[in-house]
């Protein structure tokens, strides 16, 4: 009995030996890779992570700097927890990679093909800083080596049509989701004379909300990797519900028990110590009180709040440069404080002109600011009978309600970072995975699980793009596009996550960049008609509708240089 087992393991160990290929030959392949794979991973990093964290630094809650700390923090931890799909973006997603037994050594050219075609198409768009889909820049750069491999033969092209279909889905069901939440905020909290009470009562159900939707993406999607541990993924979907539900009954408890009061005694002692401006009449020289309850005194306050946002994403000479209408931060900014459109209307000291509307019960008269004289708070008063109404004026937070909705948003970010990390880890070492298991097992079908080592590479390679070039697509998303308060940045974030989670799980295509694009320009379109860069969203749009093919053509380059003259 024990001679006939051990005749059978050694029959089956011999037959798995002549079936794979001696690939110590091809070593310089896997050795390219590896670079190619870690400038993929630092492309990923500058344009993909700003979904998580562009809105946050857009509304003042963090910094850029801080940006980058939690996002590496988040993003690192999440590939090697989560990142465990990784190996079947390439090797088993998009192409038939049986097609390729006998012939390893051009399946481990092709994933380098790709790596190029992606990275080469990511660091472009974010040298524009636009925003794109890394998901979709590996699927075309997959079907680019595959077409001059082995033809059209073994593609899946019902993964481009998934892809094409994203670019509509993913924007609109997003816009929408985020539309609604905004509607019922804005109803129910931001409209209110006194904003607090409404918005203490609804904290609970939003740090819930909030808890739950992400728990429930991390535990229902996240796969295991080498040493992941598997008990979660025994759960029953119902399971998973559970615990999730349980888990955000316990968050809203916390919240309403603990966090609201502190955050009730804080915006008491805001108010407490916030007092009144004074401003100068330049004709008379008398001085007026601006009292905390005027139009005017919000506008000051969300102008200083305003700076400080240019200041965190490095904007600080935004005042030396021309003014376009075209750009809907400026144009947000000439809707509340009447800026002229260009730089004629200089004074003879080179300080702009500003004109400001005010919703002031105790004031009916036009007001015009002078950028020289907001840093101690002063303003200048002139008569104006000419105002501009048809500037569409847009909402500014109350400084209570961003203190409501700040930690809310950073834990929405911190959020969207870790299921980023454990997602999109694949678009950046998924080839790498597919090279590293050829490489490894000489192969094409291997079931080795992921090392959790490729993950923690992607991931420092993607922290490293973050870092460096990060910030040019984090103000396409936080300022250039819409102009984000914490509140409607909490929309954004919470739609766009409730979108993902939701599309993924009953099949439809969507993606995690065009979705939060999508709530972007949805609620800065709720907040103000003309607070949107069209401008800068066709460009965004193009650029989605060019990735697949672009990445897809410098892949098929490559791959016909490595058919054709190196191997």
């Amino acid at each position: 009995m024990d001679t006939t087992t051990l005749a059978t393991l050694a029959a089956a160990t011999t037959m798995a030996l002549a079936s794979q290929t001696d690939m110590s030959g091809f070593l310089w392949l896997l050795v390219l890779g590896f670079i190619i794979a870690f400038i993929l991973a630092f492309s990923v990093g500058a344009n993909d992570v700003a979904n998580s964290f562009g809105t946050a630094v857009g509304s003042g809650v963090v910094t850029l700097r801080q940006a980058c700390i939690l996002a590496t923090i988040f993003e690192t931890v999440g590939s090697v927890l989560l990142g465990a799909k990784v190996s079947e973006t390439i090797r088993q997603g998009i192409i038939d990679v049986h097609m390729y037994n006998g012939s390893e050594h051009v399946l481990m050219a092709g994933s380098i093909s790709a790596m190029c075609g992606s990275a080469v198409w990511q660091l472009a768009a974010s040298f524009l800083k636009l925003p794109i889909s890394g998901t979709h820049c590996i699927v075309g750069a997959t079907i680019g080596f595959s077409m001059v491999a082995r033809g059209h033969q073994g593609v899946k092209w019902m993964e481009l049509l998934r892809i094409v279909a994203s670019w509509f889905l993913s924007p609109v069901l997003s816009g929408i989701m985020s539309g609604i939440l905004f509607y019922f905020v804005r109803k129910f909290i931001l409209s209110k004379v006194d904003p607090v009470p409404n918005g203490l009562r609804a904290l609970p159900i939003f740090y819930a909300v909030t808890m739950g939707i992400n728990l429930f993406s991390i535990m229902f999607t996240g796969a295991p990797c080498e040493y992941h541990v598997h008990t979660l993924h025994l759960l029953p979907w119902w399971g998973t519900l559970c615990i999730t539900l349980g888990c955000a009954l316990i968050t809203a408890l916390i919240v309403w028990f603990v966090v609201c009061p502190r955050l009730k005694k804080k915006i008491k002692r805001l108010n407490g110590t916030v007092g009144p401006m004074v401003i100068t009449d330049p004709h008379s020289g008398r001085s007026h009180t601006i009292h905390k309850d005027s139009g005017l005194y919000k506008d000051l306050l969300h102008k200083l709040h305003m700076a400080k946002v240019g200041d965190c994403i490095g904007d600080s000479d935004s005042e030396e440069r021309p003014i376009r209408r075209n750009n809907s931060y400026t144009s947000y900014t000439m809707a509340i404080y009447g800026i002229q459109g260009d730089l004629k209307n200089k004074d003879q000291d080179g300080a702009l002109q500003r004109r400001s509307r005010v919703d002031s019960v105790s004031s009916s008269s036009s007001i015009v600011t002078s950028s020289s004289v907001v840093q101690d708070c002063s303003v200048n008063l002139e008569t104006d009978k000419n105002l501009d109404l048809e500037e569409d004026e847009l909402e500014v937070d109350q400084p209570a309600v961003s203190i409501l909705f700040q930690f809310l948003q950073i834990l929405t970010a911190c959020f969207g970072s870790f299921a980023h990390g454990g997602n999109d880890v694949s678009n950046a070492i998924g080839p790498l995975v597919a090279l590293w298991l050829l490489y490894e097992s000489g192969s094409v079908v291997s079931t080795s699980p992921t090392p959790i080592w490729l993950l923690l590479y992607g991931g420092v390679g993607i922290c490293a793009g973050l870092w460096v070039w990060g910030r040019r697509v984090i103000q396409t998303l936080g300022k250039d596009l819409t102009p984000i308060t914490p509140s409607s940045g909490f929309s954004i974030e919470l739609a766009s996550a409730v979108t993902v989670v939701v599309a993924s799980n009953i099949g439809l295509p969507v993606s995690t960049t065009h979705c939060k694009v999508g709530s972007v320009v949805a609620v800065g379109w709720l907040r103000s008609r003309k607070s949107v860069d069209w401008h800068l969203f066709r460009n965004i749009f193009i650029a989605w509708f060019v990735t697949v093919p672009i990445s897809g053509l410098i892949s098929a380059a490559i791959m016909a240089l490595f058919i054709y003259v190196i191997l």
